[in-house]
């Protein structure tokens, strides 16, 4: 998933833009988040300065007693080359300013109108959204996973593996990055995942692109995370047939 980070000082739109982009990740059912906010640059340099995955960041512009947001943005810039900046602010000219400062900015979004901030985050997202499935590879594959009245398309690199668990037909969808339940059939996933997926468990469907190594004493199957999933007598005897 692609991180948020919003940054302003000012609390009341600081919580009315992450209700907005929320709402909006939910709504189109965007591969981001987690949303995190900070009211100050130092704040947010400190969230990442060891170094981050590609971000989307919403930037006010003025910081009192602190850098401005686009000298926050040059020092994001420096730890994430390639993230998404959209500065939130009162100026509608800052473009010269931008291109002054070396930053490429995705937009300008101007406090005041709600309506128009709506409209100017959805762009942007969807902007963010397009890009990064483009340069993902035309040749990517995705789980398209149905969630109440969203669907999520999974890139199928990042599923770790799936696990029948507790109540009849509850389904984990284990990724590299989070974990998700649903109600399903493992069999019904298998049959639509192919051979990239392998049922070395009656309760477990794994991600054969993940398996790091098999344990046929201890009959476990240990994944890249480091984590282990059953191994079945008929799929272990599958192993050692193909040994």
């Amino acid at each position: 998933m692609v991180p948020i980070y919003i940054c302003d000082d000012e609390i009341p739109l600081l919580k009315q833009l992450e209700q907005v982009v929320s709402d909006q990740v939910m709504i189109s059912a965007y591969d981001m988040g987690p949303i995190r906010t900070f009211t100050t640059p130092e704040e947010l340099l400190g969230e990442i300065k060891n170094g981050c995955q590609r971000g989307i960041y919403f930037l006010d512009i003025d910081f009192p007693d602190s850098m401005n947001g686009l000298e926050l943005a040059q020092r994001i810039r420096r730890v994430d080359p390639r993230g998404f900046i959209i500065f939130i602010t009162a100026h509608d000219d800052l473009a010269a300013e931008t291109f002054r400062y070396q930053l490429e900015a995705m937009d300008y979004v101007v406090k005041g109108d709600h309506e128009h901030i709506i409209k100017r985050i959805q762009t942007c997202l969807a902007n963010a959204e397009s890009r990064i499935l483009a340069e993902s590879g035309e040749n990517t594959q995705y789980y398209p996973l149905k969630i109440l009245d969203t669907i999520r398309h999974i890139p199928l690199t990042k599923i770790l593996y799936f696990e029948a668990i507790g109540r009849k037909h509850l389904i984990l969808l284990r990724m590299v990055d989070e974990s998700l339940e649903f109600y399903g059939s493992l069999g019904t996933i298998e049959d639509e995942l192919g051979g990239r997926f392998w049922r070395c468990h009656r309760g477990f469907l794994v991600n054969r692109e993940h398996i790091r190594q098999i344990h046929l004493k201890e009959n476990t199957v240990e994944l890249t995370n480091g984590e282990h999933c059953l191994l079945s007598r008929r799929a272990k005897a599958e192993v050692q047939k193909g040994q």
